[in-house]
């Protein structure tokens, strides 16, 4: 990310910390970057650049500030734009169409397989036996040479283009020129990130964010229709819930006793904990169990004690004998539940939306 594409995920109103959205782009799931990544809006961040340094995001970050563009709290590690960054983020800069449903898919591994099926297709199509294929992980190759073998025919290079077309037509022109120019195929070698972001104008981030959109809906439309990359990807589309994190929330569904889900699953209490603000972060308020887990009692105490923005609540500002009594993980639910809009109906937390 260039100072370019950070002042994008930077506001005026809220101070966002730099190492959350660091974390986010490099797949760290913690629940305190998944929780404020949640706050920022940015989940759908998550993994898109797992090869990302750390500190990676420092310079651009030092390039705004020395800009006059934002302020940082370095205490905090917190950047917020200045009056002058709100203007600068107003140019005309890509929003992803798709952004919302990336976190349904293992994205990064789709963008892997459709890219070489495309090339192994093209030039198959073209009866090329000897050509250099694209790089790509063990897993990846296995898995297009698997489906390959499935849905090899003399047909498949036109239904393919086919249903490339259907895609790229739901998405802005620039869209699909970016995402055809970055394809690999029969003498066509594909362009880089950094080639055509030159050639648009815009920075390889940008470029980065047009060419996911363009896979996305590919994805999507081979997940409501039969399309050759049906098969491919339907492996891919996961909760972003974890599977464990699953186990846990049914579990609690059971009981509503936490101690007892722990001793069941053999993880620790702190464990179960987590698990299930991992869910309560990524699920719809009306997926979730609030009301067996928040008591009437502990809603009322806290909301007694908790005013103002969310974001400046602090656990450690509560009176101490209710530190005693709610364990952090309560304070950050009740938080959670709050920001997804619920209430108390009949005395009770609700989980309906």
């Amino acid at each position: 990310m260039e100072a370019a594409d950070l002042i994008q995920v930077l506001t005026p109103q809220q101070a966002r910390r730099l190492r959350v959205i660091e974390n986010l782009l490099r797949g760290k799931k913690t629940v305190s970057t998944l929780y404020w990544g949640q706050r920022y809006q940015l989940l759908p961040l998550i993994g898109l650049d797992k090869t990302l340094d750390r500190g990676a995001l420092d310079a651009s970050a030092r390039s705004l500030v020395t800009g006059g563009l934002a302020t940082l709290d370095e205490e905090n590690d917190q950047l917020r734009l200045t009056p002058a960054g709100i203007i600068a983020a107003q140019r005309d800069y890509y929003q992803p169409r798709t952004a919302e449903q990336w976190i349904q898919l293992d994205l990064m591994a789709a963008r892997q397989r459709i890219l070489l099926a495309i090339q192994v297709v093209s030039e198959y199509t073209h009866a090329t036996r000897r050509y250099y294929p694209l790089m790509t992980d063990l897993a990846t190759r296995q898995a297009v040479r698997a489906w390959f073998q499935r849905v090899k025919s003399d047909q498949l290079g036109q239904q393919l283009l086919q249903t490339l077309t259907n895609a790229l037509e739901q998405l802005p022109e620039e869209v699909a020129t970016v995402t055809t120019s970055l394809l690999t195929g029969y003498r066509h070698p594909g362009l880089t990130r950094e080639q055509v972001a030159q050639a648009h104008q815009q920075t390889a981030w940008e470029v980065n964010l047009m060419q996911l959109d363009g896979l996305m809906q590919i994805c999507q439309d081979a997940r409501v229709a039969e399309t050759p990359f049906t098969s491919l990807l339907s492996s891919l589309w996961q909760s972003p819930v974890t599977r464990s994190a699953q186990l846990t929330l049914e579990a609690v569904r059971q009981t509503g006793d936490l101690d007892h889900v722990a001793a069941q699953r053999r993880i620790k209490l702190s464990t179960v904990r987590e698990h299930l603000l991992e869910a309560a972060i990524f699920l719809p308020l009306a997926d979730f169990p609030y009301e067996q887990i928040l008591t009437p009692e502990l809603c009322r105490l806290f909301a007694q004690n908790l005013t103002g923005a969310i974001d400046d609540w602090q656990y450690t500002s509560l009176p101490t004998d209710l530190q005693k009594q709610y364990d952090f993980f309560y304070f950050r639910l009740y938080a959670i539940w709050i920001e997804k809009g619920g209430v108390l109906v009949d005395g009770r937390a609700n989980s309906e939306s």
